[in-house]
């Protein structure tokens, strides 16, 4: 990650030159997770909405990402979806537990706020990290 800005920014540039046949990859991945987590939903109904924490065509987009800007983009962007991930992980707890005692739209506007709350406080906790892991180790001047 040397010499990138650690804000997010969009890039419409990427969606050029893409064939057919990458996006019926990503597509046929996604399905078949989506129908996954859809039958784990089906015989665990408290659970299944925590599947959706996981990013359809994750495994499709990080291929071929992989393949076209090299091993270093594909670990980036695999780093931005486990932490969407785990902040969509904890939007489906919050909305599985509160949405009984709190009703609709409290627990929806509730897991809102832990969405955004475990995804931006993870993802400074990495960026923080990083800034000091770069720094190394600080040693005491001679004297």
């Amino acid at each position: 990650m040397t010499g990138q800005s650690p804000l997010p920014t969009l890039n419409l540039q990427g969606l050029k030159g893409k064939s057919p046949r990458d996006y019926l990859v990503r597509f046929a991945f996604g399905a078949a997770i989506s129908l996954i987590a859809a039958l784990i939903g089906l015989r665990y109904p408290l659970f299944g909405g925590m599947f959706l924490a996981f990013p359809a065509i994750l495994p499709a987009s990080l291929t071929l990402i992989q393949r076209d800007a090299g091993k270093e983009e594909a670990a980036i962007d695999a780093e931005g979806a486990i932490i969407g991930a785990t902040g969509l992980l904890a939007f489906a707890l919050v909305v599985a537990f509160g949405i009984k005692p709190l009703g609709a739209l409290t627990a929806l506007g509730a897991a809102a706020l832990a969405w955004l709350v475990v995804s931006v406080g993870i993802y400074s906790a990495v960026m923080t990290w990083r800034a000091m892991a770069s720094k190394g180790p600080q040693r005491a001047a001679p004297g």
